[in-house]
Formats: structure tokens, C-alpha cells, sequence
């Protein structure tokens, strides 16, 4: 109760509702709201609550003229239902042309999977995946390999040291058909003659040391840092690159009629066009506008911006094929490739955007995928994403998915996977979206219903964002961070006086790792 009013039952909402609507079917949400309070003046009663138990109870209003007011509210790529597109910025921004919305598009080329197809539902809602026939529970939708994939953290020595192959990442000793690189200071190894094909037509060629000697300091430095999202921008940029080498990508599109004659095998390259089309279709937001929602970045913006310039001096170092010094050895990119392009995806800017398009959508293994990247979230999702083993190895594929039916799926419902644990509290899971993915909140059945559960302050408080965007426990460990760096700035300082004193070099940067430890062991860490 507040301020003397009641929480009304769903079932007595539900009512009032009908008996509104009985005399007036063309109330839109907000006159119905009203009408409802005028008829029950000791309820307290939200448009956002009402909306939820009208389509609970199958009810339709005035402006559910639109499939979105009469199924399930539509979580959107950037995260955001439809119902809650149109909100200021309390509980995370959806407006049109605000830069921290995630931008996505249709992209023609992808061939859509059978009995699926691709929406493009608005600037805020973007793009999504709607069933154009029936699923059963436990059916697989489709499988999909990645369109370009890194290793993960964990592995990238692995795969670096030749135990994982460089293009799959399955181990090579469960293939008998292994195969090594064989250039000069590269131990890359391959699963078979296809993954080394395949790799050499999507990012190898550049990031072999052997064929590419420019790019040894940048891959040196993804082997300390084992960065993913870097990872993921050399091979995103390597496959743009490589459709001017010899052996270009494969393209996506269907056959042209001057490939008539060509076998099963031998599919057209793609074009550059194409490649830089499919990589803009995905969900794109600038690394930078994702950091600033770290609740560490005030800390950790410096360092943060300084290893980020590292990683892209190196890899214009690496890869640029107009350099404005000669490369070591012979670049494998065909002079032809365009100075313009070239200047605009290794510019700094286009960096950030790569950096924030594979936080976005690199799937957990290390895959990008272009039909799998349509799929919105809902908290309570009707399909799930699994990887199929490899039929020789038994080994799950990390570079391959399968879109699997959660429960029965109706022709036109759309699909929906979860981007977060679902065993996690409204209040968390709106956080961690909201930081992660840069949408929120998060309105579909499952949150709206959490929500209608809650006491009147709690459901202010979590509209507001009160509730979910300050974590109390994660403020607390910023804080311990906080203390720490200015300890170490200080500790750095007062070293560097002293050794200015006695004449000596002041060490540089990369030196700070063993102040680190020694103030660590000072603080008994």
C-alpha cells in the first residue's frame, strides 16, 4: 500500500479492463489506464503493468493495431523491447539516432536458413529472426559456421603453439590428417588440408609471420594481452583484405551464371563490396560508448586507451597495404586494393567500431555469425544455441552453432535467445545488458511480469534505474581500485624521484609490472 492505495490482483485488473473496453474497444493504453483509475480510485495501477496483463489475458486495445502490442514484447539487437522503445533515458536510452544504440541492418547476401526468415524492424529495434513455419520442442532451426571466429582467451596459446588447429581451434592430434604452416617462425598447424585452405583464404595469409613478416610485433602482443575482441578485428579486417590476394574468401551470395561451369568446390570469391557489406550488417556500436558504462572506467580509461592505440599501431603496421614505409618482405595483398578503403577500415575510428561490433556479437566460443547475430534477447527465450560435435572428432565444434527449439514454435512468432544467465535477479540481468550489450530495459514477458510482482517502490526504483544500474557491492570494489592506483601512482612517483636524485633512467611504462607485485606484496595480496 501507498499513500492509501492498493496494488490491485491481475484478475481484478483483468476485469476492469474488460468492462472499459466493452464500452470503448478504441482506448488507446493510457486513456485505458485512466479509465480504470477513474472507475477505482484507491488502485495504483502503471500503463507498463496494464499492458503486461492485458496481453496476458489476451485482450486487445486501442493502439494494439501493431503485432508487437499483441505477442510477446520484442527484444530488440540492441536489447530493448519494442513496448519500451519510445522511453526517455531512465532505464537506459532507445531514442532514435542516439549514438549509444548499437546500429544494425538487413544484409541481402546471407542466405536465410529454411523456415526462417530475417526482419528489419526499425533504427531502434533493429534487426531479428521471425519462424515462418512451425517448430517442434528439441527441433534444430539451423546450424551456421562462423563467418569469422578468433580463439578464445584460454585457448590462444594453444592454438598459437600448433595444439589447436588455426582455423577450427579442434585439436590436431585427434586428426590423422594434420598438417603444419611449414613457414618460417610459424607453428600454426591445421586439422586437414581444408581448415589450411579455408585459413589461408580468410586470415592466415596476413597473420602468418612467415608470409607476412610486418605482423610479428602485433601477434607478440595478442599473445600477452590474448585480447579476443583484438584477435576478432585482425581476422574481421584480414578477410576484408584478402578478397585482393590469390586466394580470396568465398563468397556468400549465390552463384553467378559465369560460374556455370565450375565445380561444387570452387564457389566465386567475394568481392570486396560484399565482405565489407556483411561486416556492416552486423550490430555496431563504438568500443569506446560500451567502456564508458564500466562502473572501472574513470580508473581504468588511461590504460585502457593506451593499450587499445598499441594493439592498433600494430596492426596497421601489420596489415596496411599502402604503407607509407615498405614492408619486410612481400605483402600478400594485390596492390589494387583501394587506398581509400584501406585508410578508412585501419583509421582509429573504424577500429573502435570493429572493437565494439565483436563485443557485441562474438558468440562465447570466438565465432562471429551472420545468420545467428539476427537473434534478439528475451529473458525467457523459445530457442537455444548449442555446438554440434565434430562427427570425426566428438569434440564440439567451437567455430559452429545449432539454433535448437526451446518449447513449440508457431509460424511468425520471432526467435529469441537469452545474451545473459536467466538465473539471474531483474536487477542484474537489466544491469548486465544494459552495460554489455547497451540496451535496456529489457521489457519482455518474462521482466514485465517480475515487475508487476514488485511493491510500488521497488517497480519506482527499478523504472527509474535506481534498482539496477548501481550495484552496491560492485561500487565497493571500484573503490578498492581506486585506492590501489592512486597507491601505485604515488609509489611510481616517489621511485622516479629517487632515481632522478641519483642520475639514473626513469623506467618507462612496460617497467610498472614489478612495481605492481612489490606494492601487492606491501598490501599482503
Amino acid at each position: 500500500m501507498t499513500d492509501g492505495k492498493v496494488s490491485p490482483g491481475e484478475g481484478d485488473v483483468a476485469e476492469a479492463a474488460k468492462a472499459a473496453l466493452g464500452a470503448n474497444e478504441s482506448l488507446g493504453i493510457g486513456k485505458l489506464c485512466a479509465q480504470i483509475l477513474k472507475e477505482n480510485p484507491e488502485w495504483t495501477l502503471s500503463e507498463k503493468r496494464l499492458k503486461t496483463i492485458l496481453k496476458q489475458a489476451g485482450l486487445k486495445w486501442g493502439d494494439a493495431s501493431s503485432s508487437e502490442a499483441q505477442t510477446e514484447p520484442a527484444a530488440n539487437g540492441n536489447g530493448t523491447s519494442s513496448s519500451s522503445k519510445k522511453k526517455k533515458k531512465s532505464g537506459g536510452s532507445t531514442k532514435k539516432g542516439d549514438s549509444t544504440i548499437p546500429s544494425s541492418r538487413l544484409d541481402k547476401d546471407v542466405p536465410m536458413p529454411s523456415g526462417v526468415r530475417a526482419v528489419y524492424f526499425d533504427e531502434v529495434k533493429g534487426k531479428g529472426l521471425v519462424a515462418d513455419r512451425e517448430f517442434k520442442e528439441g527441433e534444430t532451426l539451423f546450424t551456421e559456421e562462423a563467418f569469422v571466429a578468433a580463439p578464445p582467451a584460454h585457448a590462444y596459446n594453444q592454438v598459437a603453439s600448433g595444439e589447436l588447429c588455426t582455423q577450427c581451434f579442434l585439436p590436431v592430434a585427434s586428426s590423422s590428417l594434420n598438417v603444419a604452416c611449414g613457414q618460417k617462425d610459424c607453428s600454426a598447424r591445421f586439422c586437414s588440408r581444408l581448415c589450411q585452405s579455408k585459413a589461408q583464404s580468410l586470415h592466415h595469409t596476413l597473420l602468418c609471420p612467415g608470409q607476412n613478416p610486418s605482423i610479428k610485433p602485433f601477434n607478440k602482443y595478442v599473445s600477452v594481452h590474448r585480447w579476443l575482441s583484438l584477435s576478432m578485428v585482425a581476422r574481421i579486417l584480414c578477410r576484408i583484405l584478402l578478397t585482393h590476394s590469390s586466394h580470396p574468401p568465398p563468397s556468400l551470395a549465390a552463384p553467378s551464371s559465369s560460374s556455370s561451369s565450375k565445380t561444387s568446390s570452387q564457389p566465386d570469391a567475394a568481392s570486396l563490396e560484399e565482405t565489407l557489406a556483411h561486416f556492416d550488417a552486423f550490430a555496431t556500436i563504438s568500443e569506446l560508448e560500451r567502456r564508458c558504462r564500466n562502473p572501472g572506467w574513470s580508473i581504468e580509461r588511461e590504460s585502457f586507451l593506451s593499450a587499445m592505440k598499441e594493439g592498433h599501431r600494430l596492426l596497421v603496421l601489420g596489415l596496411d597495404p599502402h604503407p607509407a614505409t615498405p614492408q619486410k618482405g612481400r605483402y600478400p595483398i594485390r596492390s589494387s586494393f583501394p587506398a581509400d578503403i584501406s585508410q578508412r577500415i585501419l583509421s582509429w575510428d573504424t577500429f573502435l567500431a570493429y572493437l565494439g561490433r565483436s563485443n557485441l556479437n562474438t558468440e562465447a566460443q570466438g565465432g562471429m555469425y551472420l545468420v545467428h547475430s539476427h537473434l534478439n534477447h528475451a529473458c525467457e527465450p523459445n530457442v537455444g544455441v548449442t555446438h554440434p560435435p565434430h562427427p570425426r572428432a566428438g569434440i564440439r565444434q567451437a567455430t559452429k552453432v545449432a539454433v535448437v527449439a526451446r518449447r513449440a514454435i508457431a509460424p511468425g512468432e520471432e526467435l529469441f535467445i537469452t545474451y545473459q544467465d536467466p538465473s539471474l535477479s531483474l536487477a542484474r540481468r537489466r544491469l548486465l545488458l544494459w552495460r554489455e550489450y547497451m540496451f535496456g530495459p529489457c521489457a519482455c514477458v518474462r521482466c514485465e511480469r517480475e515487475l508487476a510482482g514488485l511493491s510500488d517502490d521497488e517497480r519506482r526504483a527499478m523504472e527509474s534505474g535506481e534498482a539496477w544500474k548501481v550495484d552496491k557491492e560492485e561500487e565497493g570494489e571500484v573503490e578498492k581500485r581506486r585506492q590501489h592506483a592512486e597507491m601505485l601512482k604515488s609509489l611510481e612517483e616517489e621511485r622516479n624521484a629517487k632515481l632522478r636524485s641519483e642520475g639514473k633512467e626513469v623506467p618507462t611504462d612496460k617497467d610498472l609490472r614489478g612495481m605492481e607485485d612489490e606494492l601487492r606484496a606491501s598490501l599482503g595480496f
